[in-house]
Order: C-alpha cells, then structure tokens, then sequence
C-alpha cells in the first residue's frame, strides 16, 4: 500500500450474498479506495474464498483478510491459503491475524485456547519462513513441524502482516514483529495514541522504528443531510461493541469508566438493544456522524492522531456504496 497518500478502506462482514460483496468491492476501486478488508468472524462465509472472488474481479485494490486466528487453520494451512489467494490477487494480498477470542475458539468451537499470544507469534513465524525460505522444520513451544515445504512458487517472498490486536501486550507484540495493526470498531482519538505507545514500546525494544509499523482501524463512519438521522443510525452498533468490548483498555483509553461500561456488557448478554443508553457523549467519542463539514473534521482528527490507513466499516441498516461515495467525495475525488 502506498504511504504517500490519504488511503481509505472500507471493511464488513460476510453476512451478504458474495455477489453483492464483489459489488462492493469493485465499487470501492472504481471510487478510489485503495483497501478493503473482508472479516472471518464465527460463523460466517470463510474469507479466503471470499477475498479471492473479489481478486478475480478488481485490478488495483489491496486486500486485507481481516483477521484469521492461529487455532482455527495450522500456520502450515494458512500459508497455503493465502499463498494461493496472493497468487490469484497478483501480490495484493494483506494478512491479518489476530488471537480470536476463548468464547468462539474455546467454548464453542472446543479448541484449547491456551497461550494465545504465543500461539499467533510461533505461527506466524511458521508462515514467514514458509514464504522467505519456501520451507521450514519448527520447534516451538506451541508448534513442532517436521521439515515443511511449499508446493508452489508464492507471488512474492514477503508479505504484508497486519495483527488485529486491542490490547497492551499485544500491541506490543505488533510493534515488534507486524508491518501494522489493524484496529477495531471502536477506535477513539485516545485509543490511537495509547496504541501508538504500545506499539512503539514494542517496535523499540525489538531495535524497530515504530513509524515503520502502520496502522489501520475499522470506523464507524456515517455522513447525511439529516445529521439527526445519521447518529440514530449509529446507536445499535455502538451499544452493542460497548458490550462486547467490556472493561478493556479500547474503552478505558478513551475515559469511559467501569461503572458507564458494565451496563452494556449486561445488556449484550442478556440479548438485549443497549440504543437507549447510548449518549451524544457516546457517539462524539466512538463514531464519526453527522453532517459533511463535522464529519470532515472528525476524520481528519482521528487521522491525525495516528491512524495511516482508516477504515470505513459497515453500518447495520445503513448503505456502504452510500457511505464510500460520501468519503469520496470529501477525501478522494
């Protein structure tokens, strides 16, 4: 990806039929978007099949899998799969890979969830050396391979991590061994910065420069003439990824308390709408809606706060292709 430039993304789930996500994707290109990052989140259409359909189907825009985990697909498995993705999208491929988390690997899926950031930096390990050597014999803690090698040739050597990552210690692991971090809904002005610090402790005791790792985040972005409208629209999904969130620095970076906070987690898991306790405050802090001009400045703040490649992310109930061609308006053409 080029660094010389303002790169908007766009990113969503898989919840649509793969036509229209191609769709998507293809408009996104022709809008000037230069990213675009397809989920896997449990259980949804897998994004390696998905990512490839929009290869096929696009010339220029890089594409981000955002993000598989290490428990899920042997490192060995996943080289082979975006190795043969990469080839098909002629070098435009980004992996991004992240812990998941013990609810879906653990509980649902009955995976031992143990050491998850071991597990992710053994793996990726594994599939670097897969792709700069083309074979590898690993000793870990977490993975033991015998001598292992590539059946093909992959379209290059060195390919682009990204570490879907929130917290301290896991910043600090993209800071030493990721190209970038790719940052959840969610993210703040605040969450930047406090990211940014960890990333660079990480990057600096590893002898990196911290300007080296990039870093990308999902936003919720949603520009209208009807500013009251366009933050209505909002509230599920902030009410909903409060809950998820939890008491986690992504949420108490940015000055919320765990008092304002525990009423969302309950709302999540009792299957409830939190909407209604989300405030302005909320929405100011936590998303990007309203108006052209405010929003205009909005994204221009939390740019400059640190963010190299911002992610406009889905909205429920809210048209994407509408939402891109806003910020093209405003950014791109």
């Amino acid at each position: 990806m080029k660094s010389n430039q303002l790169n908007f993304g766009i990113g969503f789930l898989q919840g649509d039929k793969l036509q229209k996500t191609i769709g998507i994707v293809k408009k996104a290109e022709e809008l000037g978007f230069t990213h675009c990052w397809i989920a896997e989140d449990y259980f949804y259409g897998g994004a390696f099949s998905t990512a490839t359909a929009c290869a096929v189907n696009t010339t220029k825009i890089n594409i981000g899998i955002g993000v598989i985990n290490p428990f899920t697909r042997h490192p060995a498995l996943t080289a082979m799969e975006f190795g043969a993705f990469d080839l098909v999208a002629e070098g435009r491929g980004i992996l991004g890979m992240g812990t998941s988390n013990k609810r879906w690997i653990e509980e649902q899926m009955g995976i031992p969830f143990i050491k998850p950031l071991k597990t992710l930096y053994e793996s990726i390990q594994i599939i670097k050396k897969l792709f700069s050597n083309g074979e590898v014999e690993f000793s870990g803690n977490i993975f033991n391979t015998g001598k292992i090698k590539l059946g093909f040739k992959p379209y290059k050597k060195d390919i682009p991590f990204f570490l879907g990552l929130k917290g301290p210690k896991a910043l600090n692991l993209a800071g030493e061994i990721a190209d970038g971090v790719l940052l959840s809904i969610m993210t703040s002005k605040d969450y930047v910065r406090y990211a940014r610090k960890k990333i660079a402790e990480g990057a600096e005791e590893s002898g990196r420069k911290p300007e080296d790792v990039k870093i990308a985040a999902y936003l919720v972005i949603n520009i209208s003439e009807n500013r009251v409208k366009a933050r209505e629209q909002v509230k599920p999904l902030i009410g909903k990824y409060l809950g998820i969130h939890g008491v986690h620095p992504i949420l108490t970076s940015s000055g919320m308390a765990e008092e304002e906070i525990l009423p969302f987690r309950k709302a999540l898991l009792e299957g409830k709408d939190a909407s209604n306790l989300v405030t302005d405050k909320l929405i100011d802090k936590f998303a990007i809606a309203g108006t052209k001009d405010e929003c205009k400045e909005k994204i221009i703040s939390i740019i400059e706060a640190g963010i190299d490649y911002p992610v406009a992310y889905e909205i429920p109930g809210v048209s994407l292709e509408d939402s891109m061609k806003n910020i093209s308006k405003l950014f791109i053409k």
